[in-house]
């Protein structure tokens, strides 16, 4: 009898320790830097200037959630890049001053991976204007 209850144990153990051993089918999986899809060199088209001109998207250094967008709404090479806090397909630019006093706001959507469509405003001397862009690479 003292033996087959420690067959029962041991039986009971080696059931136990296989079942909780397999590794489980939903194994986590790492999708990557959402930023990534968005970082690099895009060509601009927009409505409110009906002009044309380039944007460089580069992961921020100091926020693993956001970009810089620099030259964000054409206000010149010598200015501070927008932010951009990228959450899925989307960058949301919260309203913020570049340029000389440029106050903007905004979201961009990844249509595809080589499109950004964008809606913004843009506060230039008192003047709001609303403004839509698209983004090409």
């Amino acid at each position: 009898m003292k033996n087959l209850n420690r067959l029962i144990l041991l039986c009971l153990i080696i059931i136990l320790g296989s079942v909780s051993c397999n590794p489980d089918d939903d194994t986590f999986v790492d999708p990557g830097d959402d930023r990534d899809k968005f970082v690099g060199v895009w060509s601009v088209s927009e409505s409110c200037f009906k002009s044309n001109y380039t944007v460089t998207i580069s992961n921020d250094p100091s926020n693993s959630a956001q970009v810089l967008l620099a030259n964000f709404g054409n206000p010149g090479p010598n200015y501070p890049a927008a932010v951009g806090l990228v959450a899925g397909s989307k960058i949301f630019v919260t309203n913020q001053t570049i340029g000389d006093g440029w106050t903007i706001s905004g979201t961009g959507t990844l249509t595809e991976a080589n499109l950004i469509n964008w809606t913004y405003s843009l506060i230039i001397a008192g003047n709001q204007l609303e403004c839509t862009s698209e983004f090409t690479r």
